[in-house]
């Protein structure tokens, strides 16, 4: 069966993966960039740690420039061949970490999901698929916080093509409330992926919206 490279799924005990982004957003007006590094790693068969970089940068606006970062530890429980539950702890600081607008200074993060995966005969061939759904809850030292649900879905569309479908809800305090929806076609040629895709957040005070391509990497 098919999974995604990230939560609930884990990495295999000494294998990795490493995913970069590049973003070219818009807030309000204001051209920018994003960008994201993001890395998992096997410590065994349940257990994945996880890190990730986040960096915004404005044309000409260096006063709303931003970064975040984030590190977890996330433990798979296997409920069957295709289905897979998760439990996720972590610390994370800065506001580039939660979206165009997040919370500034050091918190913790937990997180729990569930996924499955599956497969369909089409005409020529067998093609595979996957959905995940998490809920998250964020609280930084400051007093702020945030609580979160994410959902995704892909699919195989063609021999090594897919297309994959994230939505993310936010609410709490510090201009919190958002709805974020990425799509993104994804080219898998052996231990790689090649991306493009869209993102698009509404928030209660701003909007932003850009264009990506990423490169991904299996170890």
């Amino acid at each position: 069966m098919a999974s995604a490279e990230a939560a609930p799924w884990g990495q295999p005990e000494k294998a990795a993966y490493t995913r970069a982004a590049l973003n070219r957003t818009e807030v309000e007006g204001l051209q920018g960039w994003r960008t994201d590094l993001y890395a998992e790693f096997g410590l065994s068969d349940r257990w994945t740690v996880t890190a990730k970089y986040e960096r915004v940068t404005f044309d000409d606006f260096s006063e709303f420039e931003a970064s975040g970062w984030r590190t977890t530890a996330r433990r798979s429980f296997a409920l069957s061949d295709t289905w897979v539950a998760s439990a996720e702890v972590g610390i994370l600081e800065g506001e580039a970490i939660g979206g165009a607008s997040g919370c500034q200074s050091t918190g913790g993060e937990a997180r729990a999901g569930l996924a499955h995966s599956f497969s369909r005969q089409s005409e020529d061939r067998q093609r595979y698929g996957f959905w995940f759904a998490e809920a998250a809850m964020r609280a930084h030292s400051d007093g702020c916080q945030r609580y979160r649900l994410e959902a995704g879905y892909g699919r195989e569309v063609a021999r090594n093509i897919w297309l994959v479908n994230q939505l993310w809800l936010d609410q709490g305090s510090e201009n919190a409330r958002s709805l974020k929806h990425q799509f993104e076609y994804v080219l898998r040629r052996g231990a790689y992926d090649f991306s493009a895709g869209s993102l698009i957040e509404l928030g209660g005070e701003f909007e932003e919206a850009g264009l990506f391509v990423s490169v991904a990497r299996r170890f």
